[in-house]
């Protein structure tokens, strides 16, 4: 049939056309993107661990004064950060393993999320290393 209202329908085919029943869903993640997370991974922990340390020790074995309070606020803040990159590696990780594309938007989300506290944490910790430098300054003075 031929529609002469509309030009742009004179070539309409009656029936039901699926342009997407031959298309295979692949997992975008690389296998060099997997191996990079799973490397991260095994640097936040280690991380983890060093700052927990040094939160343990600084918190409660050695006399408090300012220096120490900051160093112990930094560690705090770079452990947060640290968990934080675990966390979203091991996303990446498990998105990848289990390939379900219905839980895009949930991992975007998530990401979005990282990405903002990441930033946050960035800034706090930037600005307890001010501070310390500041009042090493002021110490000399």
């Amino acid at each position: 049939k031929n529609i002469t209202a509309e030009p742009s329908l004179s070539n309409w085919t009656p029936g039901y056309v699926d342009y997407g029943e031959n298309t295979e869903h692949n997992c975008l993640i690389l296998v060099e993107l997997k191996a990079l997370a799973a490397v991260c991974m095994a640097i936040s922990l280690c991380g983890l661990v060093g700052n927990s340390l040094v939160v343990c020790f600084l918190g409660f074995h050695v006399k408090h004064n300012p220096f120490t309070i900051y160093v112990t606020n930094l560690a705090v803040l770079d452990f947060c950060m640290l968990l934080l990159f675990l966390l979203l590696m091991l996303a990446v990780l498990s998105f990848s393993a289990f390939c379900r594309h219905d839980s895009i938007s949930l991992y975007l989300d998530f990401v979005f999320a990282a990405v903002i506290l990441c930033q946050y944490i960035h800034i706090n910790s930037l600005a307890f290393l001010t501070a310390m430098s500041v009042q090493q300054c002021l110490d000399v003075l």
